[in-house]
């Protein structure tokens, strides 16, 4: 059975830091806010007063609506849920025995020895059963394999939209009767042995390849995804200095997601990050090129053919 924990509730959390601010029932300046932790949002309204015998006040943003409580007693809700499930390591290093059509590419782009340098470094696997689709492992801090993200790529780069995971299909063929999926940044083990350099922080496990090779100065990592810019994965990286490249993507309500990760990131560095969510695709791109949503590789690579 599959050990359970007991954790704060995730989506609003108090300022970690030292920081404090005007409490609003005492005055005093002992008021630590709420974060809200899937938006980064700061709540300077919402809080706790550490005065506790003398003050008390309390202003949680609850499930049912915002509670104003004096001298309450409430406290963050508990959860149980269940611990993070790993793969185990030697299902990557049977999955790298082969290589994929997205690895045959990076050998097309950059050459043979690039491409297998890029399989090693990042841990990338090949999955036979789906096509020779690729198999981005996402592997922590600690070398647990977190996940199994696998992606089918053409030898020309061009990508399917179908997503799948390894634990699924584990599952399905019963390899393994249960699996809680806890992701974690793509390329995430690499901090173990770089812990200088400024990480670039992108969306997509191809963009973090490719851009390793480009440019080689930064660690490129992925958080897989624009909507995966979110405290839960960035805080293994929150004491390195971080340069985030969003995809260059005008959203169905007129925003970008370079608005959106701006927005996240300023309230992330409120609580300690050191990120610089770059505008060089948003200065620098072309209206047809925001239609088509390019990203910091696309721009490079366009860069380094002279296109």
């Amino acid at each position: 059975m599959q050990k359970m924990q007991s954790i704060n509730t995730y989506r609003f959390i108090l300022d970690p830091t030292s920081r404090k601010y005007k409490c609003p029932n005492c005055g005093q300046r002992s008021f630590v806010i709420f974060i809200d932790s899937q938006t980064g949002e700061i709540m300077e309204e919402y809080g706790r007063c550490d005065r506790e015998s003398k003050c008390g006040f309390f202003y949680h943003p609850s499930k049912g609506g915002f509670s104003n409580s004096r001298n309450s007693d409430i406290v963050i809700d508990k959860i149980e849920i269940p611990s993070p499930s790993f793969h185990q390591n030697s299902i990557v290093e049977e999955s790298m025995q082969l290589k994929s059509d997205f690895l045959k590419y990076i050998g097309l782009l950059f050459g043979t020895s690039a491409a297998n340098e890029v399989q090693s470094k990042y841990k990338i696997g090949t999955f036979q059963h789906f096509n020779y689709s690729t198999i981005f492992w996402q592997i922590d801090g600690l070398n647990n394999v977190r996940a199994g993200k696998i992606i089918k790529y053409s030898e020309s780069g061009k990508r399917t939209k179908n997503i799948s995971w390894m634990h699924k299909f584990l599952l399905h063929n019963n390899v393994i009767k249960s699996f809680n999926l806890s992701q974690c940044l793509f390329g995430l083990q690499l901090t173990n042995n770089d812990k200088s350099s400024i990480i670039g922080l992108v969306e997509s496990e191809k963009t973090a390849c490719i851009m390793s090779i480009v440019f080689p100065d930064f660690l490129w990592l992925s958080c897989g995804a624009k909507g995966e810019f979110k405290l839960a994965k960035l805080s293994a990286i929150k004491d390195r200095e971080i340069i985030a490249y969003p995809d260059c993507e005008i959203q169905n309500n007129g925003t970008s997601t370079y608005d959106e990760w701006k927005k996240k990131a300023e309230g992330f560095n409120k609580i300690g990050f050191k990120i610089y969510v770059s505008d060089l695709l948003e200065k620098e791109s072309t209206l047809e090129q925001k239609k088509q949503g390019i990203d910091i590789a696309d721009y490079f690579m366009k860069e380094v053919n002279g296109t």
